[in-house]
């Protein structure tokens, strides 16, 4: 079986929203440092940690999936610490979830092994989460 990589949501994009916001909150830390205020000091480092907390935790799903005989590798960006490798054998199963305010926009979601992925809306997302699926199905994993 070949290396077969899936991209849910733009993992550029996503990266590029990682990198600016910790890169502004840096940017007020190293201010904060010239000017020698410690106050401004102490809230960007909380911003610091705020924003890491954000990209790894539970709200953010994965962007990237490859499938190859070395199991199934998750990416959820440059900041995260939760990058990771599953075996090939990983459960999976592809969920419906109700997004926006009333619930009454229906998203699409695949969770591998406990992981949640980026959430995709309509036909061509449920449609790749298949392919994922399948790509799983194929190295000799269960559904």
């Amino acid at each position: 079986m070949t290396n077969q990589t899936f991209i849910i949501k733009s993992l550029f994009v996503q990266n590029s929203i990682m990198l600016v916001a910790v890169g502004v909150v840096i940017i007020f830390l190293i201010l904060a440092l010239v000017k020698k205020r410690p106050k401004h000091l102490m809230a960007a480092l909380i911003w610091v940690a705020i924003v890491f907390w954000f990209f790894n935790s539970a709200y953010f799903g994965f962007s990237a999936v490859s499938v190859n005989q070395e199991g199934i590798r998750l990416n959820y960006g440059v900041l995260s610490l939760r990058n990771h490798l599953l075996p090939i054998d990983s459960p999976w199963k592809i969920e419906i979830a109700f997004s926006d305010i009333r619930k009454m926009k229906k998203v699409y979601f695949i969770r591998i092994g406990g992981c949640d992925s980026m959430r995709v809306k309509g036909r061509e997302g449920l449609v790749l989460l298949e392919q994922i699926g399948g790509a799983i199905e194929t190295g000799g994993g269960k559904r």
